[in-house]
């Protein structure tokens, strides 16, 4: 069975420090990249997802590879868990990130479909 914030087929969102992290991790442009090659690995943990929010060009990147390969990555159901400084903040239906004194919404990334678990150190998106 998956470790929590370790669910094969999903995006796993998880609080730095709060949750084992995969030894394979890798910075927000290289996971791009790699959706853009199909080479995404089996299990992966992308890093600074806190920072590329306050460039809103990369957010907007990164939302539009993933929703590119979203077709590949449900066939292939990688484990992939985006480490996140900050802590999450409930916004109606949805998730912001709090960062750096700011608010930052999930769903420009992840779409609508966030889903909490656990103690909310973690949330789950589909892919």
């Amino acid at each position: 069975m998956a470790g929590p914030g370790q669910i094969p087929g999903r995006y796993n969102i998880i609080v730095e420090g709060e949750y084992d992290v995969f030894d394979h991790q890798m910075p927000v442009e290289e996971f791009i990249k790699r959706l853009e090659d199909d080479d995404v690995p089996d299990k992966v943990s992308v890093v600074g997802l806190s920072d590329a929010f306050e460039d809103g060009d990369v957010a907007d990147e990164i939302a539009r590879a993933m929703d590119r390969r979203a077709n590949d990555l449900e066939y292939q159901s990688p484990t992939v868990q985006f480490v996140v400084e900050g802590t999450f903040h409930r916004s109606g239906k949805t998730y912001d990130l709090r960062y750096n004194d700011a608010l930052h919404s999930l769903q420009q990334v992840f779409g609508p479909q966030l889903e909490r678990k656990e103690e909310g150190d973690w949330l789950v998106a589909p892919f």
